[in-house]
């Protein structure tokens, strides 16, 4: 089903630190380099206060579109780091007095910036101007209500979110085909993209959608849609040939 856009949402959402795990990592949490779009409807679903396991469907793709832009020129650097997680028991364990505590060490990937500044990410969220949802997170972006908590991947990495902006319909244009792109772009709409000692293109296999999992008393869940999502590394614009984009304020974006 492919819904109507007639309006789109832009904020800033940026941080000290983030971590966004590659779902088909194990042994070590290795990071995109920007969000996938499940962590972005984490977080509209952390704001809408809907519960973790409740909001798949609500913020299916099929309801909101999203894309993500590295603003310009932009540096984000990639550190591993070594952790050592304890045992989720552990302060029963601590405050019993028995048991052993189970440490569990691991490397972790963050995302920084190499001058100690903040990394930022632009968010666009776009779909049908009678979604009640949609409206909902703008209002509660314009008066900086963000409900359970915004995070850059994990919770111990918090974020700020800054409101651009809404945009109707009459203020972007469509375009079936375009020459430049300035966001990410799914494989169904890169056709090409002319490459140069200046331009730094990334792909990746990223999660679109997941779905809840129950198994033996035990809830999860799991990626049912998997793309492959380009970027270019530094938020430098792309030329080439892209698919079904979107010209807002100068920028062109493709969503997905």
């Amino acid at each position: 089903m492919k819904i109507e856009i007639d309006k789109i949402i832009v904020f800033r959402l940026s941080g000290k630190y983030a971590h966004f795990r590659k779902f088909y990592t194990n042994a070590s949490s290795l990071s995109y380099l920007l969000p996938p779009r499940t962590v972005v409807i984490g977080i509209i679903a952390s704001v809408l206060k809907i519960p973790r396991d409740e909001y798949y469907e609500i913020l299916h793709q099929e309801n909101l579109k999203i894309s993500v832009r590295i603003p310009d020129n932009q540096i984000i650097r990639k550190q591993t780091q070594s952790l050592n997680y304890l045992h989720n028991k552990y302060f029963t364990l601590l405050a019993k007095g028995r048991g052993k505590i189970q440490h569990s060490p691991t490397k972790l990937e963050l995302l920084m910036h190499p001058m100690g500044k903040n990394i930022e990410y632009i968010i666009y969220v776009a779909g049908n101007s009678n979604n009640e949802r949609l409206n909902e997170f703008e209002g509660k972006l314009m008066i900086e209500d963000f409900g359970y908590g915004v995070y850059l991947g994990q919770r111990q990495f918090r974020a700020d979110i800054e409101y651009i902006g809404s945009y109707g319909i009459s203020d972007f244009i469509f375009l079936d085909e375009s020459e430049y792109l300035d966001s990410i772009c799914a494989e169904e709409n890169y056709i090409d993209c002319n490459l140069n000692s200046e331009i730094n293109v990334w792909a990746e296999q990223m999660p679109v959608h997941f779905k809840q999992v129950k198994a033996k008393n035990k809830t999860g869940r799991e990626p049912v849609t998997v793309k492959r999502i380009y970027f270019e590394r530094y938020g430098r614009r792309l030329t080439g040939k892209f698919k079904n984009c979107y010209r807002l304020d100068e920028k062109y974006i493709s969503f997905y």
